[in-house]
């Protein structure tokens, strides 16, 4: 289970104050999202997210922390420890933690999902789990083995 910590201030722990927004800018170039990209699927400004990015605001509150996992389609707990708010589970390493596989087709089943801050409906689901199917299966019948 995750462990809170009290922090004394953004800079108290200098170390996690500049990976944070560093895997931040990371994250999202990843994504493939602009500034304003992000801040339109999480609410929170172009103006914030461009001052987090270039390290002239301290690490932001977690609820700001939950709208841009939210916008960045990433597990709130990741940004939540990169951070600094939470420590990781004893024992468990960068280095040696393997995220568990998931199975789309039983996730995007069970689980209520918002695709670009709009709520999917069953409809939605099975159109999805329909095109990644054809999808994948098209492109295992191109690669030989």
């Amino acid at each position: 289970m995750f462990t809170f910590f009290y922090r004394l201030s953004p800079y108290s722990l200098a170390g996690v104050f500049m990976d944070f927004y560093e895997q931040l800018r990371d994250m999202r170039k990843m994504k493939g999202f602009t500034i304003r990209e992000l801040a339109d699927r999480s609410g929170v400004s172009a103006a914030y997210i461009s001052q987090l990015e270039n390290g002239n605001r301290g690490v932001p509150s977690p609820d700001v922390l939950m709208k841009l996992s939210e916008g960045l389609n990433i597990p709130y707990t990741e940004l939540m420890q990169i951070a600094g708010y939470l420590e990781k589970p004893d024992g468990e390493k960068d280095e040696n933690y393997v995220r568990p596989k998931v199975n789309l087709r039983r996730f995007l089943q069970e689980n209520e999902l918002i695709f670009d801050g709009i709520e999917l409906t069953e409809q939605d689901k099975e159109w999805i789990e329909r095109m990644l199917t054809v999808l994948f299966w098209r492109d295992k019948q191109r690669k030989p083995k």
